[in-house]
């Protein structure tokens, strides 16, 4: 057989060799590919789930955010007024105490999770990308800034009133936690304690921190429930196509 015959004999077999090496490398990329979309889609999933359930967690914190503006404001009104007897003065001060040093604590595991399997970069969405960022980034900075201050001033605040009354607590025990709604006993209150300055100080310092972190949790409340939006779209569409 002439040498061509072999050339091409060969050539072809080479041919047919590299095109099989070439399509196993593409089906892999394909497998991998499709493996990795599914993981991302899977996290996008309990990212929704993760907020859906900080909505609820934030839900709380603003009820007990509510309740300490609300006794920030009858312990002023008395101030002005004197109308309260001791026992509803120091409900309200422990309530004051208490619900002041509440904190959000979103979950942020998930998030981890899509930036560790780099699914986060495969979010398609740049404005998504963005508002995730934004949470779990950005707004987390401002909330840490903000908690640092206000665990300083609420242990400040605690330190303070030492010298100046005194009342024991009944805490209501729950799963895995314990009920930040007190039932008060056991109390001395001094009839002089809302002519301090600085006891009328704290309150008022109290008052603009609470509004403040309030105000945060709005942007938190608005950031979630956006994104939260976006993933049922995304998982409706997924589900129609």
């Amino acid at each position: 057989m002439s040498k061509s015959y072999y050339i091409k004999k060969y050539s072809l077999e080479f041919l047919v060799v590299f095109l099989g090496i070439l399509s196993s490398f593409g089906i892999d990329n394909y497998i991998k590919n499709t493996q990795k979309e599914d993981e991302k889609n899977t996290l996008l999933d309990e990212l929704h789930l993760s907020i859906k359930e900080d909505i609820g967690q934030l839900e709380i914190v603003n009820g007990a955010l509510e309740d300490c503006s609300n006794s920030i404001n009858v312990l002023f009104e008395h101030s002005k007024k004197n109308t309260l007897n001791d026992s509803i003065i120091a409900f309200h001060i422990s309530n004051v105490s208490a619900k002041a040093a509440i904190s959000f604590f979103p979950q942020k595991g998930v998030y981890n999770q899509l930036i560790n399997t780099n699914s986060f970069e495969r979010i398609e969405d740049r404005q998504l990308r963005r508002k995730i960022s934004d949470l779990y980034e950005h707004l987390e900075d401002r909330k840490n800034a903000a908690d640092l201050k206000f665990d300083l001033f609420t242990e400040s605040f605690d330190k303070a009133l030492l010298d100046k009354l005194n009342y024991r607590v009944k805490i209501e025990e729950l799963d895995n936690s314990v009920s930040i709604n007190t039932i008060i006993y056991d109390y001395r209150i001094p009839k002089t304690l809302f002519e301090d300055p600085e006891f009328l100080g704290y309150l008022s310092n109290a008052e603009k921190r609470v509004f403040f972190y309030k105000e945060l949790m709005k942007k938190y409340a608005s950031s979630m429930n956006e994104i939260s939006s976006y993933l049922e779209s995304i998982t409706s569409n997924n589900e129609n196509e």
